[in-house]
């Protein structure tokens, strides 16, 4: 009879656990993507490289918070919850402001108090719904993993950066 080493199935066993954690982030993203736009084309070419990169950290983050099966189908829906409703009020500041960081100067002032005050009530609702997040996700996921996604999120950002500027080398150059 051969026996086979441990750490053979172990990591079998941890390929498996990935693959169907990406296959469950997966299939819930496309389905909220399709159900709030039906009407659009999924496959252009800015949506592809959207989904790229929400795969990437799709699997980024679970590689870094090393979820279970479990956690990860609860997990997911959660947070791509949350994640709808930061780009919404990101978004929503972006629509309202007219301020660009060279024409700062070209403001009023009570433009500038207008910007000030969309800015704070911006950073406020982020608190609010990373509250939120965190109290939802406390009955799903370790508190320990909590703690992680923040750090997760921050190298996949840093991670995204990097990546960006090593594909623009004569633009950076100069």
């Amino acid at each position: 009879m051969i026996l086979t080493p441990c750490y053979h199935i172990n990591f079998k066993k941890s390929k498996m656990k990935n693959l169907i954690i990406l296959i469950i982030a997966f299939s819930s993203i496309s389905t909220t993507i399709y159900a709030q736009n039906p009407g659009k084309k999924l496959h252009d070419e800015r949506g592809e490289k959207n989904e790229k990169i929400k795969t990437l950290k799709i699997a980024h983050i679970s590689n870094e918070l090393n979820l279970t099966t479990e956690e990860a189908e609860k997990f997911w829906p959660i947070y791509n919850e949350h994640e709808r409703s930061m780009m919404k009020i990101r978004h929503e500041l972006r629509s309202k402001s007219k301020y660009r960081p060279d024409s700062a100067e070209k403001l009023t002032n009570d433009e500038a108090n207008e910007l000030i005050e969309s800015i704070l009530s911006m950073k406020t609702a982020e608190l609010t719904f990373q509250r939120e997040l965190i109290s939802n996700l406390k009955g799903v996921i370790p508190p320990v993993k909590i703690l992680k996604l923040e750090r997760a999120e921050r190298t996949f950002r840093e991670m995204l950066i990097k990546e960006l500027r090593d594909r623009r080398p004569e633009k950076r150059k100069k």
